[in-house]
This record gives structure tokens, sequence and C-alpha cells, in this order.
């Protein structure tokens, strides 16, 4: 390989120099978008209000004992609708 082919494929950077190395490393923080990404997608679970059929989490979820069954609700307003709805059934 030439000199000046290695020229034209060398960084603009001089990582030796102290000034620069500490540029490229500000240059390669992660966001915390990027840092969740590297950790790994986590499958999450979704499950459907009884109420107004809207997708829940289940880090969000409401639940109540209806019935002898539980029902899952997206928030206390659905499920105290989902309740009083269900009393005149």
């Amino acid at each position: 390989m030439t000199d000046k082919k290695r020229e034209e494929e060398a960084p603009d950077e001089n990582i030796y120099n102290k000034e620069e190395r500490e540029d490229q490393l500000d240059d390669s923080e992660i966001t915390p978008a990027e840092a969740g990404f590297m950790e790994g997608y986590e499958d999450t679970k979704w499950v459907e209000c009884n109420a107004c059929k809207k997708q829940i989490d289940l880090a969000h979820i409401v639940e109540r004992e209806i019935n002898g069954k539980m029902v899952s609700f997206c928030s206390l307003k659905c499920a105290e609708t989902f309740e009083k709805r269900k009393a005149f059934d």
C-alpha cells in the first residue's frame, strides 16, 4: 500500500494527541436508548383491558377479582366502570 493511499484512508483525528483522544471518547458516549438496546430486547406481554379493550402493559395493569375471576384493566376508572356495569347484569 502506498503512503498516499494510507493518508487517504487514515482518520482525521490523531488518537495519540490527548485532546483528540478525549474528543473521540466524548463522541463515543451512547444514549439511554442505545444502552437499552445493548442490554437486549425484553419481550413485553400485553393484555387487553376488559372495559375499553385497550392494550395494556403488564407493568401498568389494574386487576380486580370479579365473580371469583381475576379481571384486567388499564386504569382504576375502567375497573370501577366495569364493576358498576357488572352490578346491573
